[in-house]
């Protein structure tokens, strides 16, 4: 994206708020036994709710409405029936 002034800005502003509060409500939903889908739609009806759109599904019609990696995956995991399991490390990216 490029900035073209402050109401560019004042966007950028406002999703980065709404990221933090989906990353936080994904956090704190995540439990032992869930898939990493069902965490994903967690956070795509939090995006939802704020009349938000995830950009990778939009832009790329990435199979999620947010990248899950566990454990020892690097980036840009695909939400599916992987169970989360105790000690796994999760990094959500929304």
């Amino acid at each position: 994206m490029t900035v073209g002034g402050k109401n560019d800005i004042d966007g950028l502003k406002e999703i980065g708020k709404i990221v933090a509060l989906t990353i936080s409500e994904m956090k704190r939903q995540t439990r032992v036994g869930m898939t990493t889908k069902e965490l994903d739609d967690i956070g795509g009806r939090f995006l939802k709710n704020y009349g938000a759109v995830s950009a990778p599904k939009a832009t790329y019609n990435f199979p999620g409405n947010t990248c899950i990696s566990v454990n020892h995956e690097i980036a840009h995991g695909i939400p599916g029936d992987r169970k989360i399991k105790a000690g796994d490390l999760i990094n959500i990216d929304v």
